[in-house]
């Protein structure tokens, strides 16, 4: 540590409280902001990341709009009118969650949503089948197992195998609306680990014949519907034929929502945005509130220091030397905060992350995979810091030393 490094360390070491202060206002606009981008960040490169699993080739259709309730419903015929008149064209999964259960006393707690599909869901979703098929037939007799395909966590949590025959005194369709439909399921399929799609975890998925849920709960209004072109090249083709297709079935009414691959990507950018600029005065507020902790502590050290510098003026010391030491000390200060506050927000990303699920799981735990954020975070709130400080810096070195000893 050199001589004038080992004299700013004793002046802030004297004046604990003050260099307290400005360190722990770093350390809070540090870990915080860390831990708002870390969010930011990490929810995007988790939800664009689930999204390119799934190719460039898949469009997805959803009742209503961003503005506007859809007019009419989306439902199994303009599935079947899409895979009928649109070309380039290898799937149609019409897909249907309609807030039903399956609910197991032996089981000790209800399974999550059960989903009305096809077969053709598992070439979109990419799902691999580790026993059994992917048969959702169904001959519409509900005296009769209904056959289920079951995600990766349910089958495995409650022991499912092929063949196996959950009967109705055991388990019950529970629609929301009110009411339990006894019925019996029948395991025609095991899935591999399959992953999270925004937000949803595919292995907990439970797939049935959507023309069986249809029957259950008396409804035809499908959830989405996913389509997958045979090619990249077609995609735009696909999607104009879709929009075109489905307002003419709907009465010429545009109540629908078509997105593919980059259009969706797109949308996840849009809807972050709406926070980053929240998130951005909410850190520009903590970056002034920290420069102004420097400020301040150093224009105190300036008053309480005038005889200090009027004795270093009279042996000769050159303004710069006294401007320097200042701001070596406000570096210090500002770096120490930013060291600590950088350690405390990886740890608590890194507990919230582990420990308390949900949103917390996208946030991300090493600084460094915000890559530009991280450096641009550290070279702000050093840079505005040090400029802060240049102020009472800049007035101690102007002080002449008969100045400085006349006003003591």
């Amino acid at each position: 540590m050199t001589g004038r490094s080992t004299l700013a360390f004793r002046y802030l070491w004297r004046q604990k409280m003050r260099t307290g202060f400005v360190v722990a206002t770093y350390v809070a606009a540090v870990t915080v902001t860390l831990l708002l981008t870390s969010a930011i960040v990490g929810t995007e490169q988790t939800f664009v990341g689930e999204i390119n699993q799934l190719g460039v080739t898949w469009i997805y259709v959803e009742p209503g709009t961003g503005s506007s309730a859809p007019i009419y419903p989306l439902t199994v015929q303009d599935a079947q009118a899409i895979q009928k008149n649109v070309s380039h064209l290898t799937s149609v999964a019409p897909i249907m969650i309609d807030g039903l259960s399956v609910n197991s006393a032996s089981w000790g707690k209800s399974l999550e949503d059960i989903t009305g599909t096809n077969g053709s869901v598992q070439s979109i979703f990419k799902y691999s089948v580790e026993a059994g098929s992917f048969n959702l037939s169904w001959d519409g007799n509900t005296t009769a197992p209904v056959p289920v395909v079951a995600g990766y966590n349910i089958w495995t949590s409650h022991h499912l195998s092929v063949g196996q025959v959950l009967p109705a005194s055991v388990v019950t369709l529970t629609a929301s609306g009110g009411g339990a439909t006894p019925i019996n399921l029948v395991v025609t399929g095991l899935l591999a680990p399959r992953g999270s799609l925004a937000g949803t975890n595919l292995d907990d998925a439970l797939f049935t014949p959507i023309a069986a849920l249809e029957k259950l709960t008396n409804s035809i209004a499908l959830t989405y519907i996913f389509v997958s072109a045979s090619s990249s090249d077609y995609v735009a083709s696909v999607t104009s034929q879709i929009t075109s297709l489905v307002t003419q079935l709907h009465g010429g009414y545009t109540d629908f929502t078509v997105l593919s691959e980059q259009s969706w990507v797109s949308f996840v950018h849009d809807q972050l945005n709406q926070f980053t600029s929240i998130i951005s005065l909410v850190e520009a507020t903590l970056l002034m509130l920290s420069s102004m902790s420097v400020f301040v502590v150093m224009t105190m050290a300036v008053k309480d220091r005038r005889r200090v510098i009027g004795a270093m003026r009279a042996i000769g010391a050159h303004r710069s030397d006294i401007m320097g030491q200042f701001l070596l000390e406000a570096s210090m200060m500002s770096v120490a905060g930013i060291v600590i506050g950088v350690l405390l927000g990886t740890f608590v990303a890194g507990y919230l992350k582990a420990h308390a699920g949900g949103f917390y799981s996208y946030l991300l735990t090493n600084p460094v995979d915000l890559g530009a954020y991280f450096g641009e975070l550290i070279g702000i709130l050093w840079g505005v810091g040090f400029l802060f400080s240049m102020v009472p810096a800049y007035q101690a070195s102007r002080l002449e030393a008969v100045e400085a000893l006349a006003q003591l």
